[in-house]
């Protein structure tokens, strides 16, 4: 077996790996969105440490298959037949991000819906304290008026 077709059937192997782990995030992504539907921010931001788990483990396949990739795209410029396994996989690892991505999105605008009602919210009842702490000063602290044994 030649070092190309030993590397390449690596590059394969890696790619196989990578696309397997894109597709769990894709899932994740999917489940983000569900959760954030369901207003569970504490499972959201669980989903979100596992996808990052999963980001990481892309990271160190990632490392090891670029350079493969590299000699890849080397040898089909050189004149050597593409293979068309390898093709496949880049295409649906592309595939798979693009959904991700586009799912990633809508969930990053409903994060910043969610944030923006929870922030008036919280304005609207940081304004009434101000009203409710106005009167409590405007209300005279005698003593006289509270009768301590009833």
């Amino acid at each position: 077996m030649s070092v190309i077709t030993a590397d390449m059937g690596r590059l394969s192997k890696l790619l196989g790996d990578e696309l397997s782990i894109y597709r769990q995030i894709h899932k994740q992504t999917e489940k983000q969105m569900e959760l954030l539907a369901e207003d569970d921010i504490d499972a959201f931001n669980i989903s979100l440490h596992k996808r990052e788990s999963l980001i990481e483990q892309i990271k160190g396949l990632h490392q090891e298959s670029e350079r493969l990739m590299q000699s890849y795209i080397s040898n089909v410029a050189g004149g050597n037949k593409a293979d068309a396994g390898i093709d496949s996989l880049k295409k649906q690892i592309h595939e798979t991000i693009q959904a991700c991505a586009e799912i990633n999105d809508r969930n990053i605008a409903i994060v910043r819906d969610m944030t923006q009602k929870h922030s008036k919210k919280i304005e609207e009842k940081s304004a009434q304290r101000k009203g409710i702490g106005g009167y409590a000063q405007a209300v005279a602290n005698l003593p006289e008026l509270f009768d301590k044994k009833t």
